[in-house]
């Protein structure tokens, strides 16, 4: 199941219904006064944002996994609008996006929370996880369409540690559509949420592309 909405999320969001979702994985704005095309990335205006988005992502995940991309620069804050008892997961690259900062970043901070249903998978962390992909970062990296997109692989690894085949995932900043392909290519159903147009287009486009690769697959394995 894919559904794709284009709308403002805190619109949206508080239509779906409690529980709905088993789990959030999103890369949400990052309040940093990051210029957007639809969006303004207001830091002043940041955490009563944020306060409302996590709010909803809850009531729809109940106590199930909700992973949200962060910028460094908001570390000190993040405790004003996420759960008491969040974690950082350190979402790791295969670059450096160099900036005019002291320190550069070869990772990204994954704010998670809740309660994922996936049992403890040993074998999963006992082998180099790119191998288990068969598919190393950098080979065959798809363009950049979004000035803030994730990494497939990286967007990949989480949805697969944290939920199970068949679950729902939901991604109320949708972008140019990176969770839903990697809900497609995993085996997750998809709700996808983006108020730009011309991004959610590309969403549009890559999902329904990756849902034909994964046809095409499953007709050369029959």
């Amino acid at each position: 199941m894919i559904d794709l909405r284009l709308g403002d999320c805190l619109e949206i969001l508080p239509t779906l219904a409690a529980g709905s979702v088993d789990a959030v994985v999103t890369d949400p704005p990052y309040g940093i006064g990051f210029k957007y095309d639809t969006h303004k990335d207001d830091p002043a205006a940041y955490e009563a944002f944020m306060r409302q988005a996590v709010a909803e992502m809850q009531r729809l995940a109940g106590d199930g996994p909700i992973f949200v991309w962060q910028a460094m620069l908001n570390a000190d804050r993040w405790h004003r609008w996420f759960p008491a008892g969040f974690r950082i997961f350190a979402a790791c690259k295969s670059f450096v996006q160099y900036r005019p900062t002291q320190v550069q970043y070869s990772w990204d901070p994954v704010i998670f929370w809740g309660n994922p249903k996936t049992p403890v998978r040993r074998d999963f962390f006992a082998r180099d996880y790119h191998e288990q992909r068969k598919a190393p970062f950098g080979k065959d990296r798809e363009p950049r369409l979004h000035p803030c997109a994730r990494p497939l692989e990286q967007v990949q690894y989480v949805i697969e540690l944290a939920t199970l085949e068949g679950e729902t995932i939901l991604d109320p900043f949708m972008g140019s559509g990176t969770t839903g392909v990697a809900c497609v290519q995993t085996g997750r159903n998809f709700i996808g949420i983006e108020i730009d147009a011309g991004y959610f287009a590309i969403a549009q486009k890559r999902i329904a592309d990756a849902q034909q690769q994964a046809a095409m697959s499953l007709e050369v394995t029959r």
